[in-house]
């Protein structure tokens, strides 16, 4: 009779040891290599030249890890019963994430990257922000509301070297909602947190203007911010992020020029998008009296209001225009000046949910730049208030992360005044349509951030354990005195 075979502790370690061996021979090698193009291990660090005329160069592709990340995601994505909550699963550890935002602009930015973080699982999130914009139009209420479902923890920037100096454990990740101005405001801490192994990823909002290759400073005032990034850039500890797919391009096409760092990087920022979902959906549509609105700051340089009003008063539509947004008045013909309907002075819920009851809204830009090399608000705000923007189709292929059934399409022979008074003929069946359409996307790009985020956080997991490095206080003042 014979007798069962029981391997012994020793030969079934050796059976382990053989398989993982093969698992790693058969597994392809950009598995091994997700991240190591991007950010590099930290005794890596000092093998990397710190800047780009040491005469070494390095191919980094600060792009590759969101790849992979992405597809991880993807395969372990699940949707939670709150549609403000979409948490990709995955088995990676605890992240400590830094959401910084210096001025007293941009929170419509960060909401949705606090939501986002806020979403995921194992992420310790600190928003640091200035007091004055956290606490004003409202928005307080909003950064509680979209840190859901974990607490807001929320710390002043002004106190963002002295709680280093006191000994803060360094983040695995800072997000700097506003690139140049949180770099000038926290520059010194930021710089000994790289140090220490922090990585970075930052928001380019006006692409064009980092180039150091232009002397003229109103042209070029990024010079010293540019400087400060690109040692960590080259290193893989920092990442650029831009808002919409035209800016991307832009800035994969030109800022190895504008960096001056020739082939050693090659720039691929990842896309995130500044929108969010309402936490009270407000689409009641007008419909006794439609009308369209111009949202935003009243800043001739932002909008063409000149070319709107003078249309509108030409072609008298009867359709209301409907400016939301604070400023002075603007100066119009004689003819429409009661037909321009001011609201100003709202908060945040109040502005949004004013934008949502529009037929369309109505961005006019002003610029080139915001088919070319930056992101429009108006078209964030478009999404966010699923209010549908009106667009020539060369807008609609930059903004390319937005579909034709969720926009008006301003035609070839129209002016905007004779295409958004067509439109106001069409009715309410056609106009819910392409908000519906709008919500579609929206809720799309919100998990999309999500992924991006994730894909961030994962491919960190993999070359950089938890830390409890604490920073010296005269580690923080040597950086500050350079």
């Amino acid at each position: 009779m014979l007798r069962a075979f029981r391997p012994s502790a020793m030969a079934i370690f050796r059976i382990v040891i053989v398989l993982v061996i093969i698992v790693f021979i058969f597994t392809p090698p950009e598995v091994h290599n997700v991240f190591k193009s991007t950010i590099l291990r930290e005794d890596d660090v000092g093998a990397v030249p710190a800047a780009s005329g040491s005469g070494v160069e390095t191919d980094v592709n600060i792009g590759d890890l969101f790849d992979k990340g992405k597809e991880l995601a993807e395969d372990n994505s699940s949707t939670a019963t709150d549609p403000l909550v979409v948490t990709p699963s995955t088995e990676r550890g605890q992240r400590t994430v830094y959401l910084i935002n210096a001025p007293r602009y941009h929170f419509e930015v960060v909401i949705p990257f606090l939501h986002a973080f806020s979403s995921l699982p194992n992420v310790d999130l600190t928003l640091w922000a200035g007091n004055e914009g956290a606490n004003r139009w409202g928005v307080r209420q909003w950064l509680d509301r979209y840190s859901q479902p974990k607490t807001l923890k929320m710390r002043s920037v002004d106190n963002f070297s002295k709680a280093a100096e006191n000994g803060a454990a360094v983040p695995d990740l800072i997000f700097l909602t506003s690139c140049p101005e949180d770099i000038r405001r926290l520059g010194s801490t930021l710089q000994v947190l790289l140090d220490h192994g922090a990585h970075v990823m930052c928001i380019i909002h006006e692409s064009r203007l980092f180039n150091l290759n232009i002397e003229n400073e109103e042209d070029s005032p990024y010079k010293n911010e540019i400087k400060f990034m690109r040692p960590w850039i080259q290193k893989g500890q920092w990442q650029l992020v831009t808002l919409s797919q035209h800016v991307q391009k832009f800035v994969e096409q030109n800022f190895a020029e504008y960096f001056q760092t020739g082939t050693q990087v090659t720039y691929s920022p990842p896309v995130l998008y500044p929108v969010f979902k309402l936490p009270k959906e407000e689409v009641q549509l007008q419909t006794a009296k439609p009308f369209v609105t111009i949202v935003g700051k009243l800043e001739p340089w932002r909008r063409n209001y000149s070319k709107i009003f003078e249309q509108y008063a030409q072609f008298n539509p009867p359709v209301d225009l409907v400016l939301v947004g604070n400023g002075n008045r603007l100066p119009a013909p004689d003819s429409i000046k009661d037909k321009l309907i001011y609201k100003s002075g709202l908060e945040f819920p109040q502005y949004f949910a004013e934008i949502s009851k529009a037929v369309l809204i109505l961005p006019s830009f002003a610029t080139e730049h915001y088919v070319q090399s930056q992101a429009s608000s108006s078209i964030a705000t478009a999404v966010i208030t699923v209010t549908p923007p009106l667009m020539t189709r060369q807008m609609l292929s930059a903004y390319a992360y937005l579909a034709e059934d969720a926009v008006w399409i301003q035609e070839d022979d129209e002016t905007e005044v004779e295409a958004f008074s067509r439109i106001a003929n069409l009715g309410q069946d056609k106009w819910r349509a392409k908000k519906v359409a709008m919500a579609d996307i929206r809720q799309n790009l919100v998990n999309e951030n999500m992924k991006t985020f994730e894909a961030a956080l994962a491919a960190l997991d993999d070359h950089v354990p938890p830390r409890k490095v604490t920073i010296a206080q005269q580690e923080v003042k040597k950086a500050s005195a350079k």
